[in-house]
């Protein structure tokens, strides 16, 4: 049986991402799922606020803690949604939830477990050191 990582972290998140997975790694799998919550605001969404007038170069605080909480309400909804997909599935899974540094918090998990495949949305992002990622199949989907 497989050991594959599945990294969500945005508003792309999806079922359609996991079934995927399924089709390229086929069903004798075991899916270890992390939903990670960046204690940053993605920078493409900072600057179109800046853009549209609503921001100076920085978010205050208080915008900023509002966008990251909206954005983890997401994530958590995104979370049960494949969590009820997988047990209708009856797949063999676990799905964590973690806030922090996306590349820090990726790097741990990495480190602390083997897997024979890694999923991100976030695969043209990840650069944590090419050591730290050798022998692993890191695959944006």
């Amino acid at each position: 049986m497989k050991k594959i990582l599945v990294i969500f972290s945005g508003t792309r998140d999806n079922i359609g991402i996991v079934e995927k997975i399924f089709e390229r790694e086929g069903e004798d799998i075991f899916l270890k799922i992390f939903f990670i919550l960046s204690d940053v605001i993605p920078s493409s969404f900072s600057t179109w606020l800046m853009y549209m007038g609503f921001l100076g170069e920085e978010p205050t605080e208080e915008i900023r803690d509002l966008i990251i909480k909206e954005i983890e309400k997401d994530l958590r909804e995104k979370k049960e949604e494949i969590e009820n997909f997988l047990k209708n599935k009856k797949a063999k899974f676990e799905i964590e939830f973690l806030k922090g540094d996306f590349r820090m918090l990726l790097k741990e998990i990495m480190d602390r477990e083997k897997f024979d495949s890694i999923y991100t949305s976030k695969a043209q992002k990840v650069i944590i050191g090419e050591e730290s990622i050798k022998g692993f199949n890191i695959r944006e989907i």
